[in-house]
C-alpha cells in the first residue's frame, strides 16, 4: 500500500511500457491522394485522358480533355479529404487520454504525476470527480463509477473490493477502467494495465484499422469492367466500319501512303472519341456534387454528414445495430409514476400533485438524499438516483421537517436512511429489502391505514418490472409512503422509426448493456421484438460469446436483441454481417462504440455523444433520434436511384452514338456525328445532366423496397433492357432518318452540311427528351417534377445551348442555321421516343421499378 519505489517504477515501465497510446504510422495526405487514383471508374477516365492528350495536339479539342481532368481531380480530392479526416478519431482519443493528472503513492508518499507516467503496479488514489488513469482493480474503499464512456449505459457501476485474483471485465465489481470517472466514494486502485493494454487502448488500436470498401465503390468496380469492354469493342468496330467503307468505295485501291495515313489519323481520332464517349466521365463528379448538395437538406432533418459516401451507403443498409440508451430511449432516467399503498399505479401526469400524499412523498425524498438543488433547480452531488428523485420532488409542495443524521446508500444494505429531529426515520431503497418492514401505508389524504393490499401491490411491481421500470420504496418508520417508478422512457417516434426501417427491409438489432429482462421489455415496446421465439432470438453477451462465427452467421437473420453487451460484441457482429455480404450500420455515442462505428459500412454517431464517436462515424444524428436514421436511409436510396437513372440516360446515349458511328459508314454516310459534336454531347450530357438527375428529393416509396445487396450490380436486368431497347430504338430511328427520302430532299435542296445539321439537332433533342423517360418509371413524365426544379432548368438550359450551337456553331461544330420548320419537324420526330418508352414501361409495369 506504500506504492512502488523509483527503481520498481523504472523496471515496470521497461517491462510494460508507458501509459500512452501507440500511434501507427499515418499515411501522408499526398500518398492517400495518389492511392485514390486506383478507383475503378477513375482508372478508365485516366486511360481516356491519356488517349485524349495524345490526340489533342492533332485535333486541337482541349475542352473535353480539360473536363475529364477536372472530373478526376474533384473526385480524388473529395475522397482523399474524407479518408484522411477519418484518422482524426484516434487523435481525439489520444487527446482525451492525455489531458489528466493522477495521484499515486510512491515510496510511501502521495505525489501527483502525469497520466503517461503511471505504471503497472502503481497504487493510485481515487476520489469523487476524478478520471481513472489506467486499468486496474479496487484494493481499498467503495466507489461508484460512470462507465458510460466505455459501455454506453447511464447507470453508475458500484465498485467494491474482492479477494483473490478475479477476472477483470465490465461485470466484475472490483474492475476499474481507464477513462471512466468516479462519481462518488474514495478508494485505492492497483494498476494492472497501461497504454495499449487497457480497454481504452484496445479501442484506440481498432480505430487505426482500415475502413471497409463502400458498397458504391464495389458496384462501380463491376461497372468499370463492363463500360471499358463496351468502349473498346465499340471503338474497334468503328475503326473496322470506317476502313470497310473506304474499301467498298474503292478509295483504297492504288492509294498512296499520305492518303492512307491521313485516313488512319481520322479513324484513330474517331476511335478516341468513341472510347471517351463510352465512359460516363461525369459520374464521379456527379456523385460528388449530388452527395454534397444533399448535405444541407439532410442537416434540416438533423442528419449531419461527415463523410459523403455515407449518404449512399445508408441507402444500401441491410442491417442496423442500434444502441438502446439515448437512441431508442431518451437516454436519461426519470420518474414516470407512483404506486400508492393501495397498489394503484398512477402515471406522473395523473398523480395528484396537490394531495397530502404528494407532499409527504416529496418531503421524504428531499431530506433522504445526498444531493442538493442549485438555484436553477438542477440536482448536484449524490448518485444519479438521488439526483433524479430530488428533481422530481422539487416540483411538489413540501413540509418543513428537520434532518438530524443520515446513513448513505450502500450496495450491501440496498437502502439509505435519514433520522429526523423528531425521531422519525426516513427510508428509501429496494422494495424487496424494505418490504418486511412495512406494517402500514399512507392513503392519498396522508392518513395512515393498515397494509391490506400486499398481493395487489406486488403484482403491480411485477408488471412494472417487466416493462423495464426500476422500483424504489419510500417509507417513514414502518409506514409505506409509496413506490416510485423510474425508467428511461422510450422515444414516441422510435416505434414509428423501427416500423419504417422494417418496411424498408432493414433488420434492426438492439444492443444494450442492460439486463435481458429490461432489454426485452424495451425491444417489445418499440417493435423490434414481437415474441422471444426461434424466429426472433434474444441473446446475452455470455451466450453470444459461446457461439462460433459459423453458428452466429446462421442465426444472425433472426437476431433481435443482445443484452449485457460488451464493446467487443458490437465489432464482432459488424464483422459477421459484412462476411455475409450485408451492408451493416451501427449507432453509438461512447468511446466504446468508436471501433464498431468505424468498422461498420455506415456509422451513425449520436450528436450528444463523445467527440471520438463523432469522428469515427460517417454521419452524426444531431437529435439522437433513430427516426433521423430512417430519413438518412431515404436520402441514400434516392441518391442511389438518381445515380442509376443517370446511368440509364447516359449509357442509352452512348449505345446510340456508337451504333450510329459503326453502321452509318456501311450505309455510305460519312461521319454523321463529328468528333467535336460527339465530345460536345459527352461534355453536356455527362456534366449538366448528371447534376439534373441529382436534384431529386427523397421519396417515401423507396422506403418500401428491399435494400440492395452489397455485390448487386449497379446496373440490373431491368436497366439493361431499358438501355438496350431505347438505345436500339434511337439508333434505328437515327439511321432511318439519315437515309430517309426527307433527308435526301434536304441534301439536294440545301446541301450536305445543312442535312447533317438537321441530324445533329435531331440527335440532341431525342436524347434530351429521353432524359424525362429515364427520370421516372411512372407513365406520367411530370411525376414529382416540381420537387426537382434543377432538372427542369438544367435540361431547359441544355436545350437552349444546343439550339444556339446550331445557329452560331459554324465550322467548329459543322452546323448552319436551320429554318424554323425543319427545327419543328426534327423536334416532333424526336418526340417519338416518349410514346416508345411509355409502351416499354407498360409492358414491364408488372415487374415494378426498373431501377
Amino acid at each position: 500500500m506504500n506504492g512502488l519505489s523509483m527503481a520498481e517504477v523504472l523496471a515496470s515501465r521497461k517491462l510494460h511500457g508507458m501509459n500512452m497510446l501507440t500511434k501507427r504510422k499515418k499515411r501522408g495526405i499526398f500518398k492517400t491522394f495518389l492511392a485514390n487514383f486506383g478507383d475503378p471508374m477513375l482508372r478508365i477516365l485516366l486511360i481516356a485522358l491519356g488517349i485524349q492528350v495524345v490526340f489533342v495536339f492533332n485535333s486541337g479539342q482541349w475542352i473535353e480533355t480539360l473536363g475529364i481532368a477536372l472530373a478526376i481531380f474533384v473526385a480524388v480530392t473529395v475522397s482523399t479529404l474524407s479518408e484522411y479526416g477519418s484518422e482524426s478519431a484516434f487523435e481525439k482519443l489520444q487527446e482525451q487520454a492525455s489531458a489528466i493528472m493522477a495521484r499515486a503513492r510512491r515510496d510511501g508518499e502521495v505525489c501527483e504525476i502525469p497520466v503517461s507516467e503511471v505504471v503497472v503496479g502503481d497504487i493510485v488514489m481515487l476520489g469523487t470527480g476524478e478520471k481513472i488513469p489506467a486499468d486496474g482493480r479496487l484494493v481499498q474503499g467503495h466507489l461508484e463509477v460512470d462507465q458510460s464512456l466505455l459501455n454506453g449505459e447511464s447507470k453508475e457501476a458500484k465498485k467494491t473490493v474482492l479477494n483473490g485474483d478475479p477476472k477483470l471485465d465490465y461485470l466484475c465489481p472490483c474492475s476499474l477502467f481507464s477513462g471512466t470517472v468516479v462519481t462518488s466514494g474514495e478508494g485505492l486502485m492497483l494498476v494492472t494495465g497501461v497504454g495499449d493494454k487497457t480497454e481504452y487502448g484496445k479501442i484506440a488500436g481498432e480505430l487505426q484499422e482500415e475502413m471497409p470498401t463502400s458498397p458504391l465503390k464495389v458496384k462501380l468496380q463491376g461497372l468499370a469492367k463492363v463500360i471499358s469492354l463496351f468502349g473498346y469493342i465499340g471503338a474497334g468496330l468503328v475503326a473496322i466500319a470506317y476502313f470497310l467503307n473506304l474499301w467498298l468505295s474503292g478509295a483504297l485501291v492504288g492509294a498512296d501512303f499520305p492518303f492512307v495515313f491521313e485516313h488512319f489519323l481520322r479513324a484513330a481520332t474517331l476511335v478516341v472519341a468513341v472510347i471517351v464517349m463510352s465512359v460516363p466521365e461525369g459520374l464521379p463528379l456527379m456523385i460528388t456534387v449530388v452527395l454534397s448538395s444533399n448535405v444541407k437538406f439532410m442537416l434540416r432533418d438533423n442528419v449531419l454528414v461527415r463523410k459523403l459516401n455515407g449518404i449512399e451507403t445508408a441507402g444500401s443498409m441491410n442491417i442496423l445495430f442500434t444502441d438502446k440508451t439515448g437512441t431508442l430511449t431518451h437516454g436519461k432516467l426519470e420518474v414516470v409514476g407512483v404506486v400508492t399503498g393501495t397498489g394503484e399505479f398512477q402515471q406522473l401526469d395523473k398523480f395528484d400533485k396537490r394531495s397530502e400524499l404528494a407532499k409527504i412523498l416529496a418531503t421524504s425524498l428531499t431530506l433522504n438524499t445526498q444531493s442538493e438543488l442549485t438555484k436553477a433547480g438542477k440536482a448536484v452531488g449524490g448518485n444519479s438516483t438521488d439526483r433524479i428523485l430530488l428533481e422530481f420532488a422539487a416540483k411538489f409542495a413540501r413540509d418543513r421537517w428537520t434532518r438530524q443524521s443520515q446513513t448513505p446508500f450502500n450496495s450491501r444494505d440496498k437502502f439509505m436512511s435519514t433520522i429526523l429531529t423528531d425521531g422519525r426515520v426516513l427510508l428509501k431503497g429496494a422494495y424487496e429489502v424494505l418490504a418486511p418492514r412495512i406494517r402500514r401505508v399512507f392513503n392519498k389524504n396522508g392518513e395512515i391505514k393498515s397494509f391490506t393490499n400486499k398481493p395487489k401491490l406486488e403484482k403491480q411491481i411485477q408488471e412494472l418490472s417487466a416493462q423495464a421500470h426500476r422500483i424504489l420504496a419510500v417509507m417513514i418508520d414502518d409506514v409505506l409512503v409509496g413506490l416510485v417508478a423510474i425508467r428511461d422512457q422510450v422515444r414516441p417516434e422510435s416505434i414509428t422509426a423501427v416500423n419504417r426501417l422494417t418496411e424498408a427491409g432493414i433488420q434492426t438489432v438492439m444492443i444494450t448493456g442492460d439486463a435481458k429482462e429490461t432489454a426485452v421489455a424495451i425491444a417489445r415496446e418499440v417493435g423490434i421484438l414481437e415474441s422471444e421465439t426461434a424466429s426472433q432470438i434474444v441473446l446475452t453477451s455470455d451466450e453470444l460469446s459461446k457461439l462460433s462465427d459459423e453458428e452466429l452467421k446462421k442465426i444472425l437473420p433472426q437476431l433481435k436483441v443482445v443484452a449485457r453487451a460488451l464493446p467487443s460484441d458490437k465489432s464482432r457482429l459488424v464483422r459477421i454481417a459484412q462476411s455475409l455480404n450485408l451492408v451493416a450500420g451501427m449507432t453509438g455515442d461512447g468511446v466504446n462504440d468508436a471501433p464498431a462505428l468505424k468498422k461498420a459500412d455506415i456509422g451513425f454517431a449520436m450528436g450528444s455523444g463523445t467527440e471520438v464517436a463523432k469522428e469515427a462515424g460517417d454521419i452524426v444524428i444531431m437529435d439522437d433520434n433513430i427516426d433521423s436514421i430512417s430519413k438518412g436511409v431515404s436520402y441514400g436510396r434516392t441518391i442511389f436511384k438518381s445515380i442509376r437513372k443517370f446511368l440509364i440516360f447516359k449509357l442509352t446515349i452512348n449505345f446510340c452514338a456508337v451504333a450510329v458511328s459503326i453502321l452509318a459508314p456501311l450505309l455510305n454516310i460519312d461521319t454523321p456525328i463529328t468528333v467535336i459534336q460527339m465530345l460536345w454531347i459527352n461534355l453536356v450530357m455527362d456534366t449538366l445532366a448528371g447534376l439534373a438527375f441529382g436534384g431529386e428529393r427523397p421519396r417515401e416509396e423507396y422506403m418500401r423496397e428491399s435494400p440492395k445487396c452489397r455485390t448487386e450490380s449497379i446496373i440490373n436486368r431491368h436497366m439493361w433492357w431499358q438501355i438496350l431497347l431505347t438505345g436500339a430504338f434511337t439508333a434505328m430511328i437515327s439511321l432511318w432518318f439519315l437515309t430517309s427520302h426527307y433527308m435526301d430532299q434536304i441534301r439536294l435542296a440545301r446541301g450536305p452540311a445543312y442535312a447533317l445539321t438537321v441530324f445533329f439537332a435531331f440527335f440532341m433533342l431525342i436524347n434530351i427528351l429521353n432524359s424525362f423517360n429515364a427520370r421516372t418509371h411512372s407513365m406520367n413524365l411530370f411525376s414529382r417534377l416540381s420537387r426537382n426544379k434543377p432538372f427542369v432548368w438544367i435540361m431547359g438550359t441544355v436545350t437552349v445551348i444546343q439550339i444556339t450551337i446550331i445557329y452560331i456553331g459554324g465550322t467548329i461544330f459543322r452546323t448552319v442555321p436551320l429554318d424554323i420548320l425543319h427545327l419543328i419537324t426534327v423536334a416532333l420526330l424526336a418526340l417519338t421516343v416518349v410514346p416508345f418508352d411509355m409502351l416499354r414501361k407498360s409492358l414491364i409495369r408488372k415487374d415494378g421499378d426498373t431501377t
